[in-house]
């Protein structure tokens, strides 16, 4: 996504050296997102900076496609390499064209990836994830009714005997 003042360089830049079959569409609206990653071969995410969690290549890997991203935190996270993708250096665009090519020209591999990406991003859909939450809570809640058992049962310890025998 590019703000008009952005993208001048990369448009002037295509035109400049004659590069079709290149649009630069701005930004998408979310419910739109999912026909455009069905229409790539290979999803690239070239960050160089520091992501807090690859939100964007769930979305890529649940249209089924392979990813090549930068070896980031947060991206690192959520695709393992030769699995779901192949991460590359970050801010190596020598790597991350070997690793683009070398998936364009293995569509069985692509195919392979594109499957293992679905199948963990249904991992990390709403349902499954509301689900783990909730688990999450009955085990603390749990644990807390273990702890209250376990204070009421040191303070009986505590009482002197003959308390606890008019007890």
């Amino acid at each position: 996504a590019f703000d008009e003042d952005d993208k001048k360089p990369f448009v002037e830049y295509v035109r400049e050296n004659r590069i079709y079959g290149v649009r630069f569409v701005g930004k998408v609206p979310e419910e739109e997102l999912p026909r455009y990653y069905h229409t790539c071969d290979v999803f690239c995410a070239p960050s160089i900076g520091f992501e807090s969690f690859g939100m964007v290549l769930l979305e890529a890997m649940a249209a089924g496609k392979p990813v090549v991203a930068s070896d980031i935190p947060g991206y690192s996270d959520v695709l393992k390499s030769g699995a779901e993708g192949i991460l590359v250096p970050p801010a190596n665009p020598e790597a991350l064209a070997r690793a683009i090519v070398y998936l364009l020209n293995n569509p069985s591999l692509r195919a392979y990836m594109g499957e293992m990406g679905r199948k963990k991003a249904a991992c990390y859909s709403w349902h499954n994830v509301a689900s783990q939450v909730f688990e999450f809570y009955q085990e603390l809640q749990g644990r807390r009714k273990l702890m209250l058992k376990f204070t009421l049962y040191q303070r009986d310890l505590r009482r002197k005997p003959r308390d606890r025998r008019m007890a």
